[in-house]
C-alpha cells in the first residue's frame, strides 16, 4: 500500500496523543488528508486494529476528510477519548 509510512505515523501519533492527554481509550477522531491519499475509514481502522488495538474503543468512530495539503500527510483535527480514572 502506497500510505503504509502514512498509516504508521498516524497510528503513533494518535499513541502520542492518548499518552500526552491520559487516554486510555479513543472512541471518535476526524483525519484530514490529501486528496490524492489512499487513506480511507476503512484501511485506517484494519490499521489500527493491528498496530493499536489496546487505545482504540470498541465502536470507533473515524471520519476521513480530504484537502488540499501535502501528500503523505495527515492532521488529527479533532479527537474523543476515555481517559483514565485519577
Amino acid at each position: 500500500m502506497h500510505d503504509t509510512y502514512l498509516l504508521n505515523k498516524i497510528a503513533q501519533s494518535l499513541k502520542d496523543i492518548c499518552q500526552e492527554h491520559k487516554l486510555k481509550k479513543i472512541e471518535a477522531f476526524t483525519l484530514v488528508v490529501s486528496h490524492h491519499s489512499h487513506v480511507n475509514e476503512e484501511s485506517l481502522g484494519e490499521h489500527l486494529e493491528i498496530h493499536s488495538k489496546e487505545l482504540m474503543g470498541d465502536d470507533l468512530r473515524i471520519k476521513v476528510r480530504r484537502e488540499d495539503i501535502e501528500e503523505q500527510t495527515a492532521i488529527i483535527h479533532s479527537l474523543q477519548g476515555e481517559t483514565f480514572e485519577p
